[in-house]
């Protein structure tokens, strides 16, 4: 394929000279429709192709995940991302709607989904081992739950990388592609090892999350494409970037309405549970009798007559001390109707307010909940991770 320049050049855009190949996006937008369709089918598509290798790559990284998850070693989930495949499900998504092809996208939208089985059927398979290091309670590699500001700017850094560099190099940029695949699939095994362990809500939550992350690093591939002059061609190829889009939005609507379970996963195994049980109440000495001065002489006793001393004295009933806590989140908390995430909500409670533990405290959805009373006298259950004891209650 002859590139448009003024000067004499090797076939093919991926074999133009360096001080050429910066101006990818000028040469692309000057070349021919035909000398396009080469570059998208002989030069990205087989970087995109699914091999025997990306299988092998793919079975060994999920094993080295669960091993990860097993014995909770950092050193082995390094090793899992350095054997991960190359990325090419996400890449052949995004180059399905350059072409376009229905074929190529069907093809990559299901060795995403197999590649997101085979991760979390190892976290899955990983939590059915009866001699685990990590307790069940206990979730291994918490930073798998996070989902801040700069886990989302480092997935479009990635994206953005990954689809700039597949165009612009011979070879398959593989850094980049390991940067995504550790915030897309490896979430997944710990899913996988939160549904094995009893937390559903937390499985759910990092499902939802991985697809959100997906989705948005899929739009970022298309608009990377779209800046280096690769729009979507044709009624199909604009047809699939319109299903991006609107993947992205339903994922990361599936992802906001149930993020609160990946905060709660991560307050519940980095909190020890709070201080907030009622004390013990002191032990109450029992009354006893008063003896009478030294001089006095007591009357005969009767049968009928009975001490006054000791039928005056009332008797003492021990009260528990009820404990007052405060809230602690930034976001605030809500005040539930019963234990458990789905009852019915009372009210909300802003950062360090202060309640009333009532002394009942309930496991239910993997989590422990405090029966506490309000400033405005309301009953209700609050998420035990976020209270924090405060002083006893007056």
């Amino acid at each position: 394929m002859n590139i448009p320049t003024s000067q004499t050049n090797p076939d093919g855009f991926n074999s133009l000279p360096p001080n050429q190949k910066r101006r990818m996006r000028l040469i692309i937008r000057s070349a021919s429709e035909a000398e396009i369709a080469g570059f998208l089918h002989d030069d990205l598509q087989p970087k995109t192709a699914l091999n025997p290798v990306y299988f092998v790559t793919l079975a060994l990284s999920a094993l080295l995940l669960g091993a990860a998850l097993l014995t909770n070693s950092p050193l082995l989930l390094l090793a899992a991302l350095l054997c991960a495949p190359f990325n090419a499900p996400l890449m052949g998504l995004t180059l399905s709607a350059v072409i376009p092809s229905w074929g190529l996208m069907l093809r990559s939208f299901a060795a995403l989904l197999l590649t997101a089985a085979v991760y979390f059927g190892a976290g899955w398979l990983s939590a059915l081992a009866p001699s685990r290091v990590s307790s069940a309670a206990k979730l291994p590699f918490l930073h798998l739950l996070e989902h801040g500001w700069l886990e989302w700017a480092v997935l479009l850094l990635g994206s953005a990388l990954l689809a700039a560099m597949l165009i612009r190099q011979r070879e398959t940029p593989r850094l980049a592609s390991a940067l995504v695949t550790a915030l897309i699939f490896f979430p997944l095994g710990l899913a996988g090892w939160a549904l094995q362990s009893g937390s559903p809500y937390t499985s759910a939550g990092l499902l939802l999350l991985c697809a959100a992350y997906a989705a948005v690093a899929l739009l970022c591939a298309l608009v990377t494409f779209w800046a280096a002059g690769l729009l979507p061609r044709r009624t199909a190829g604009w047809a699939l970037f319109i299903l991006a889009i609107g993947l992205s939005a339903l994922a990361l609507f599936g992802f906001l309405s149930t993020q609160h379970h990946l905060s709660q996963a991560i307050a519940v195994n980095t909190t020890p549970p709070p201080v907030g049980t009622p004390t013990q109440p002191a032990a109450v000495a029992p009354p006893t009798r008063t003896p009478l001065p030294p001089t006095a002489k007591p009357a005969t006793p009767t049968a009928n007559i009975q001490n006054p001393l000791i039928t005056a004295l009332p008797s003492i009933t021990p009260t528990p001390t009820l404990v007052s806590a405060l809230i602690r989140s930034d976001t605030g908390v809500i005040v539930r109707s019963e234990p458990g995430s789905t009852a019915s909500v009372v009210t909300y409670l802003n950062d360090l307010t202060e309640v009333v533990l009532l002394g009942e405290r309930v496991e239910k959805d993997g989590m422990y909940w405090e029966k506490v009373r309000l400033q405005d006298g309301k009953i209700g259950w609050v998420s035990a991770r976020f209270l924090i004891t405060a002083t006893p209650a007056k």
